[in-house]
């Protein structure tokens, strides 16, 4: 057995383990990977088509970086909920996590899709409801965003 063969089978056995264990937030994984890739190409098009920039691969690399690290933060939450025996509370910190992804990354693909098409209603209404007045039923929200727009990080 070479060592290239090896080293797939211990890969593909390590992956097995871990698609095993993260197996019942696998459903909020995927919806960061759709909501990433959602907003990803419609900021690239956007930009592309409507700002006529070029593909800016740092850009990407820091979209990608920032998608890894909201991963990083639903696994660990996971991973600490299982091994304090709490997995009820750790989904549903997963939950709201994955909620303010949603929320954030919608906001921003519907910013992108009202620059390619600046005539739809339709966009812009929605846009308008998730930017304003989606915020007022989320809590804490609204005093995110009046202390986000004085300075205050």
């Amino acid at each position: 057995m070479d060592i290239c063969t090896s080293i797939r089978n211990l890969l593909a056995s390590v992956f097995s383990v871990m698609f095993a264990y993260f197996a019942p937030i696998q459903n909020m994984v995927f919806v960061i990977f759709f909501v990433f890739a959602i907003n990803c190409m419609a900021g690239m098009i956007a930009g592309i088509v409507a700002k006529h920039e070029r593909f800016n691969l740092k850009k990407f690399f820091h979209c990608m970086l920032e998608t890894f690290v909201f991963y990083i933060i639903v696994l660990s939450v996971f991973t600490i909920g299982e091994k304090m025996r709490n997995l009820d509370g750790a989904i549903q910190c997963i939950t709201g996590v994955v909620y303010a992804i949603l929320y954030f990354y919608g906001v921003n693909t519907l910013r992108n899709l009202n620059i390619l098409f600046p005539e739809s209603k339709v966009i812009r209404f929605l846009f308008y409801v998730l930017s304003f007045e989606v915020v007022k039923k989320i809590p804490y929200m609204q005093q995110f965003i009046n202390k986000e727009k004085e300075g205050g990080k």
